[in-house]
């Protein structure tokens, strides 16, 4: 039961599970299942050490953080996905109405400081194991891993709450952060960057789909850089990316969703029939033994079922409709009845997007191959390509190209509220409302946490 105490930094406390006891050194002999390993559990050799990272790699695909409700948030939030069942904390991100209380924004918010918690507990300790247990060359994948994952954590939550605590070490106690104070959004995509790159001198040179590599961490720069509007650097990491055409190519829908780690995926988190991911659970409908509780808008059915717009992006969706039962729409990215769809997470066809917006917006502007990069994952689609677009219209016409690509993936929702955009597109004019409340009980309890304006 939660104390009073407990409550005091949630975000620090709730993940007082992963604490790594080094009195012992043989606590971790006897593995779990890697989808259950115990967080508290000492790291002292190569396979604790792996288990510690397993632990940091499940916190991500939590159900609570990419296994659905995170990523929930944000589509719905991006209203080309509509609430359409009894839960009504979900039915506030669709008329952005969430407050400080609401079930998603706290359980998000926990699910991801509880893995940046499991990541830094995995760099203080394996980085402090010596060379006669570990190698340096698994000590620096490991960490490089962690790296990697803390760094999404940390962009996850500033772009998704705004002013966010850093944490950057591993929590010991309650009161290890006492005095830790919010940093700004920028400051906070300032210590991504650095973790990354940190990241990017530690991990191994492969293709790994479900591991973080250095193109894992490549690629999430171009995001981040994207988001930061540094222009050139974002089109650096995405070009770097787009230029390993053995490894990363652009696949044909519905080929990539409908298979498993496709040479489209830069990074997708594996699940399996007895670790689920529950996205699909909510998206069939009940005849394949689902929820429901959310769909396809009528709008972005429109455009995907378009030859103008969405082409082979139509099978993205299903229409159920009967006579009774009108406009019923199945989303079907997560398809699988069994549980086992991966959660994408980085795809190539979001790096040839990053390089056009940077081409397009950098300070000597590369409208031809901004336009290149466009109609590169327009062709794919199968749908005609733009040509003689000026330099406002190619921008909105990649903002356009976005919502398609990714409709039920969680990028609308950010997109917009980046470019400042939301209130003209969502109306959502208040822009105090672009980012989420902290949740309330961490207000509370927590005399350095300052909540956001108009929560």
């Amino acid at each position: 039961m939660r104390t009073t105490e407990f409550y005091k930094h949630t975000y620090k406390i709730l993940l007082l599970n992963f604490i790594l006891l080094f009195s012992s050194c043989s606590n971790i002999l006897d593995l779990e299942p890697e989808q259950s390993v115990s967080d508290a559990s000492a790291v002292v050799d190569k396979k604790s050490a792996e288990a510690a990272l397993a632990g940091a790699y499940d916190k991500l695909q939590s159900d609570n953080y990419y296994g659905r409700e995170f990523v929930a948030a944000i589509y719905l939030a991006g209203n080309d996905v509509t609430w359409t069942g009894s839960l009504n904390y979900y039915r506030a991100f669709n008329n952005h109405s969430y407050q400080s209380d609401n079930t998603t924004i706290n359980t998000a918010w926990y699910a991801i400081y509880a893995t940046l918690n499991a990541a830094n507990q995995v760099i203080d300790k394996v980085s402090a194991l010596s060379s006669q247990v570990l190698t340096d060359t698994d000590k620096n994948r490991i960490v490089g891993e962690a790296y990697f994952i803390r760094a999404l954590s940390l962009f996850d939550l500033g772009r998704t709450w705004g002013n966010i605590p850093i944490i950057t070490k591993g929590t010991i106690t309650a009161h290890d952060f006492d005095g830790v104070k919010q940093s700004t959004q920028a400051e906070v995509y300032q210590q991504v960057i650095k973790d990354l790159q940190t990241a990017l001198s530690l991990l191994p040179e492969k293709v790994d789909r479900s591991r973080v590599t250095k193109n894992t961490a490549r690629a999430l720069l171009a995001r981040v850089y994207l988001y930061s509007e540094n222009w050139e650097k974002a089109e650096e990491y995405s070009s770097i990316l787009i230029a390993d055409i053995n490894d990363y190519q652009l696949v044909d829908y519905p080929s990539f969703f409908s298979n498993k780690q496709t040479k489209e995926s830069i990074f997708e988190l594996l699940y399996t029939t007895s670790d689920k991911n529950t996205h699909g659970y909510y998206w069939l409908s009940s005849a394949n033994g689902g929820r429901h509780e959310w769909a396809p808008s009528e709008g972005i059915v429109s455009l995907l079922g378009s030859s103008e717009t969405g082409g082979t992006r139509k099978a993205l969706y299903s229409d159920q409709s009967t006579a009774i039962n009108k406009n019923f729409y199945v989303g079907n990215l997560y398809w699988r009845t069994t549980g086992d769809d991966p959660a994408y997470i980085l795809r190539i066809s979001e790096q040839y997007l990053i390089r056009a917006e940077a081409r397009a917006k950098k300070a000597t502007p590369d409208l031809t191959g901004a336009l290149s990069d466009l109609n590169a994952v327009r062709l794919r689609a199968q749908i005609k390509v733009l040509t003689g677009l000026s330099k406002s219209e190619i921008i909105l016409a990649i903002e356009n190209e976005r919502r398609v690509e990714f409709p039920f993936e969680p990028h609308r929702w950010f997109d917009l509220v980046r470019t400042k955009r939301a209130g003209t597109v969502l109306g959502v004019t208040d822009s105090d409302k672009w980012i989420f409340p902290i949740p309330y009980n961490d207000i509370q309890a927590d005399s350095d946490l300052k909540q956001n304006s108009s929560y």
